[in-house]
């Protein structure tokens, strides 16, 4: 036996470890699983796992050397055809789907992966059932726009009979009125506030490689004034991967800085590359974030110790970290100087 023979047996060993670790994968994954051989452009089922059976509803015996589509693909299947044409070419797809199961059609988040063998083209698809959270996402939205809706509506109301009675001779009705109007601002500026996390939320999958200097410099404009002591400290050229919201960020962080940071803040806008991140810093020289306010943002605390208006700013902040793919952090020095710091993807 040569002295390469027990390498290459070591090597046939090792993959079948692998293969049987993959295989344990297979068998136990809660995601249902097909594996299916492109015939004429067509995903013809040669195995499931055992989730699959239990999502779909279908034993596998029943299955197995079926057209995938007509399986478990509802309607016409012209999304599902383009998918096969891409699986058939060896590419990769990844989207939210509709999926017909035994008990009815469901959403699922499906990843397709082709590989090839024996001089055939094969494709994996895996479903992730997603149906609950998008059914709670579609009600949220819902509930979010009445209440907004009627929100504007009724605040309109308030205010027009405030300030009817805010004229009136008696004193004590007088002062209430301007108490309720009063509390009726401090309620619709507080929805306006919250209107940039709403387009967060709603545009934040929009993630491109984005110049650093060219939305740092313009937040920073737009946050101070000539007398405001603020530098930005971007390299020319540095990227990250972002939301175009990322500007309103940084602003918002230069805001809060120059607000809370004493009678002659010094506030630096800098970034940087750090290995695979790309770190975007607010520092100021004031007292820092009072815990409250940054515990349930950088800490995930109860959002119940949240007060009236306090923290939306730095929410948006942290959405907007969360949909570059990043992260927030915040950090009190020795030398007393607070930094906020989004934590971004850096391009490649």
């Amino acid at each position: 036996m040569s002295d390469d023979e027990p390498e290459a047996a070591d090597e046939r060993a090792g993959r079948r470890s692998v293969t049987e670790r993959f295989g344990e994968l297979f068998e136990r994954i809660e995601d249902a699983i097909v594996e299916a051989e492109m015939v004429d452009g067509r995903p013809v089922i040669c195995e499931v796992n055992p989730a699959f059976e239990r999502v779909f509803g279908h034993e596998r015996s029943a299955v197995l050397g079926e057209p995938l589509n007509e399986v478990i693909v509802p309607g016409d299947g012209q999304r599902a055809q383009e998918f096969d044409r891409r699986a058939s070419a060896g590419k990769q797809s990844t989207a939210i789907v509709r999926r017909e199961t035994a008990t009815g059609t469901r959403e699922f988040l499906l990843r397709t992966v082709p590989t090839n063998r024996d001089d055939s083209t094969y494709s994996f698809g895996i479903y992730t059932d997603i149906t609950e959270q998008r059914q709670y996402a579609r009600h949220s939205q819902v509930v979010h726009r009445m209440l907004r809706h009627n929100l504007r509506n009724d605040l309109s109301v308030i205010l027009t009979l405030a300030d009817s009675l805010s004229e009136c001779d008696d004193a004590t009705v007088s002062e209430t009125a301007e108490t309720i109007a009063e509390h009726a601002e401090q309620i619709a500026s507080l929805r306006e506030e919250t209107r940039p996390l709403e387009r967060v939320l709603d545009d934040g999958r929009n993630v491109a490689p984005h110049e650093l200097c060219s939305l740092c410099r313009p937040a920073v404009a737009a946050a101070s004034n000539r007398d405001d002591d603020v530098r930005v400290e971007v390299p020319e050229g540095l990227s990250a991967l972002a939301v175009p919201h990322l500007q309103q960020a940084v602003e918002s962080l230069v805001e809060n800085a120059l607000a809370h940071a004493g009678d002659d803040p010094t506030v630096v806008v800098r970034a940087e590359r750090v290995e695979e991140a790309v770190h975007v810093e607010v520092v100021d020289d004031g007292p820092g974030i009072p815990h409250h306010e940054r515990g349930p943002v950088f800490e995930n605390r109860d959002i119940t110790q949240l007060q009236h208006g306090s923290g939306v700013g730095l929410w948006l902040v942290r959405w907007t970290a969360e949909a570059c793919g990043g992260d927030l952090e915040y950090e009190r020095t020795d030398t007393d100087l607070t930094v906020v710091r989004l934590v971004l993807p850096a391009c490649e």
